[in-house]
């Protein structure tokens, strides 16, 4: 039987306007685990980066530019309300939920760590081992159900006024913009020419989000190594 991601397949029905996008990481990630299970890792990493990049927003959070991946998580969780409406201890449930949400964190770090050891994401010599089938379906459903859970429940809580109120804008991220358009041939339609940068943002903006995250932390990675061989 072919594996799928059930929670997060279900999340695309109940919000097909908003989670449409989300298809094509899902179903990136569903192939990896059936036939490439090596390359799992960094299909769970665009899922979750592609949480941050979107639920961020919507909820007002601004994360900080040298931000890792656990901090953008933790960021998210702090600003998300768990509480349940006309209850009389509302205050108290949303704490505590917090408090068992703490695992969602954990799970970041561990991802973060795993994603920099070589040859688990990328690096590593052709010989060494990597990660299998059951390792592929451990981190798939530990995705499906926390990746899952965040945007239903900052979904159920943010209006679409939100959404256009914290809505990001193209030439925001000109440094991007101008790497990706300089590693991608230009697009043309009907003899007209565009930016792949432009592109892929008006297109699918949870992958150009994703993609944008990977970048600044790539970066972030390349400046402290020259400041630690500088010094």
């Amino acid at each position: 039987m072919r594996y799928t991601l059930q929670m997060l397949r279900e999340l695309m029905e109940i919000h097909p306007d908003r989670a449409e996008s989300l298809r094509i990481h899902v179903e990136a990630l569903e192939r990896s685990i059936e036939i490439q299970p090596a390359f799992c890792l960094q299909s769970v990493r665009t899922l979750f980066e592609a949480a941050h990049a979107t639920i961020g927003p919507r909820l007002g959070v601004v994360f900080g530019k040298d931000d890792n991946f656990q901090q953008r998580t933790r960021a998210l969780l702090n600003a998300m309300d768990f509480s349940v409406a006309d209850h009389p201890d509302t205050a108290k449930i949303n704490d505590t939920i917090t408090k068992l949400l703490g695992s969602i964190n954990g799970a970041a770090l561990a991802l973060a760590e795993l994603s920099n050891i070589p040859n688990m994401r990328h690096g590593g010599s052709l010989d060494w081992g990597t990660l299998q089938r059951q390792h592929a379906l451990m981190l798939g459903g530990l995705c499906d159900s926390l990746v899952a859970f965040l945007f239903n429940v900052a979904w159920s809580r943010s209006t679409d006024e939100d959404a256009a109120d914290n809505q990001q804008d193209y030439d925001d991220y000109e440094a991007f913009n101008a790497f990706l358009d300089s590693e991608c041939d230009p697009v043309e339609i009907a003899s007209a020419i565009f930016d792949p940068s432009y592109v892929l943002f008006h297109l699918d903006e949870t992958a150009y989000d994703a993609a944008r995250i990977d970048w600044e932390a790539e970066s972030t990675v390349d400046v402290a190594s020259d400041s630690e061989a500088a010094a």
